[in-house]
């Protein structure tokens, strides 16, 4: 499963368990004076309320956004799979190939099915525990790190954007599990390997069994590229949302104005640009192991020393225009959902 796997898992187990510590009895010599609340304000049925709220309002954004921008996904895939030395395949080589296949236009949209079935439960239960898991580690770290009448040894601010970066590593941990077996089935649909998700999910189980959804180094390289990329892109959409998207609406709210989702557009799309781009060579490695794994023996590291004799430094940012024409609407399109439905569904803000 590779290292950053086994290092993903001993985070939750950590982490889990120092919560834990944090909620049982202190022996009484070490009792302040001062109540300390380790939640915030917030409890973990609270915490557990909304993780569940966010867990269904990322599923319903992820069908729509996904849905909306197909193409852009399917593209960028046929110029990462494509093994050519130079420059690979442009934008319109690789559109005009997937649209010369029999469906024509409709094969930009090879895929879409599997990907909106398996990118739903995947993102909520990202979502979901990302949620509370950043619901509990705010409060969590900003008491053990920077704790009244202690010695501090970060900033509350500090504090918080490493319980952000470490509960996006364990929601992705976890997600990327039940991620792997759609993505492999999405892109071969996408290279044109396969027909249909019937021929696909038939033929694949046929031949290789459950190990087929699941190809050597497919789990490893999904969290190598996931993992940084959430961390990057929650960071980035947090911070804007803190200080300029929850700005403007206190503001609104002020004056009685209603608030526009523009914003949210705004900070999901540049985000969701800065993950992308930061991370677009693993994306490169993950394309090529989870469609031919046999080719680079299942190994990370073999794949990134091929693609960089095939094609030199440059061979890693193939797919990255596609990639951010699809990842940058996405992503706005995505948190505009989220957002909207968030609003439904009444989760409460963060007061941290």
């Amino acid at each position: 499963m590779g290292r950053i796997s086994i290092l993903s898992i001993w985070l939750i187990v950590a982490t889990l368990t120092r919560i834990h510590a944090a909620s049982v009895s202190i022996p009484p010599s070490h009792i302040s004076t001062k109540p300390i609340n380790t939640r915030g304000g917030k409890s973990s049925n609270k915490a557990t309320i909304n993780g569940i709220k966010n867990s269904i309002a990322s599923a319903l954004a992820a069908g729509c956004s996904k849905a909306l921008l197909a193409p852009f996904d399917t593209i960028k895939t046929m110029q990462q799979q494509a093994i050519q030395s130079g420059n690979g395949l442009t934008l319109v080589e690789a559109s005009r190939i997937i649209t010369s296949r029999p469906k024509g236009f409709l094969e930009l949209y090879a895929g879409l099915g599997v990907a909106v079935v398996g990118a739903m439960p995947s993102v909520g239960l990202y979502f979901g525990v990302y949620s509370y898991c950043k619901d509990n580690l705010i409060p969590f770290f900003q008491t053990k790190f920077s704790q009244e009448g202690e010695r501090i040894t970060m900033s509350k601010s500090a504090a918080k954007t490493l319980a952000i970066a470490s509960s996006a590593a364990i929601g992705n941990t976890v997600a990327s599990f039940s991620r792997v077996p759609y993505e492999v089935v999405k892109q071969k649909l996408q290279t044109g390997e396969y027909a249909s998700t019937f021929e696909a999910l038939s033929k694949m189980a046929s031949n290789g069994g459950l190990r087929a959804f699941f190809p050597t180094g497919g789990i490893s390289i999904q969290m190598y590229r996931d993992i940084p990329y959430a961390i990057v892109t929650l960071l980035t959409y947090e911070c804007l949302r803190e200080h300029w998207v929850n700005k403007h609406q206190k503001k609104m709210e002020e004056t009685g104005e209603k608030s526009t989702p523009w914003r949210d557009m705004v900070a999901g799309g540049f985000s969701g640009g800065v993950g992308s781009f930061a991370t677009n060579p693993m994306d490169v490695i993950k394309t090529r192991l989870q469609v031919d794994s046999d080719l680079y023996n299942g190994n990370v590291w073999v794949c990134a020393s091929k693609t960089l004799e095939e094609g030199g430094p440059s061979a890693f940012l193939r797919g990255s225009v596609p990639r951010l024409i699809h990842k940058i609407p996405a992503n706005a399109f995505f948190f505009v959902f989220y957002e909207g439905f968030r609003r439904i569904l009444k989760v409460e803000e963060d007061e941290d």
